[in-house]
């Protein structure tokens, strides 16, 4: 819905860098995009109607925004041991954990460009015996924002 919206966060702690791809539920914004919708169906489709699209409108972008929120993925980078891991969690609980590798090697994300809906959109890869997908990418500057912190906070010369 919102373009500029901040669908992923990349964080440290310690040695440990996580990139979350979790969309916060905010109820200002589900009350914001809700009331305009309410008041625009109703312009332009009449009062029953407009009431009725709007009612379902609201469940639908409800029900996405917490699905969101709470079903979500993170990518775990060790510096010290050298794994890397993604774990899918619901309602903050690990579901599933799988370990992409032993040996972290920074020099093996790729990002590959995609073309979804007409615009361009970035999958951000890491090849080991397979291609790992790990998150897509809305635009450039994200692709380019991703290189530079993996540039900026590993190091290149050796593997971590």
């Amino acid at each position: 819905m919102n373009e500029n919206e901040d669908y992923f966060r990349i964080s440290k702690n310690g040695s440990v860098h996580t990139l979350s791809d979790r969309i916060p539920f905010r109820w200002k914004e589900l009350i914001i995009w809700t009331s305009a919708s309410f008041f625009i169906l109703i312009y332009f489709l009449g009062l029953l109607v407009g009431i009725w699209v709007a009612i379902l409108t609201l469940m639908g972008y409800t029900f996405y925004r917490f699905a969101a929120s709470i079903y979500y993925s993170v990518l775990e980078i060790d510096e010290q041991s050298g794994k890397m891991t993604r774990k899918m969690k619901f309602l903050d609980r690990v579901q599933k954990e799988e370990l992409i590798t032993d040996k972290f090697d920074p020099n093996r994300f790729e990002f590959s460009e995609l073309s979804r809906s007409g615009k361009s959109k970035f999958l951000m890869n890491y090849r080991t015996h397979k291609n790992n997908e790990l998150l897509v990418l809305k635009n450039r500057t994200d692709k380019e924002l991703m290189e530079k912190y993996i540039y900026d906070n590993f190091d290149f010369g050796r593997n971590v």
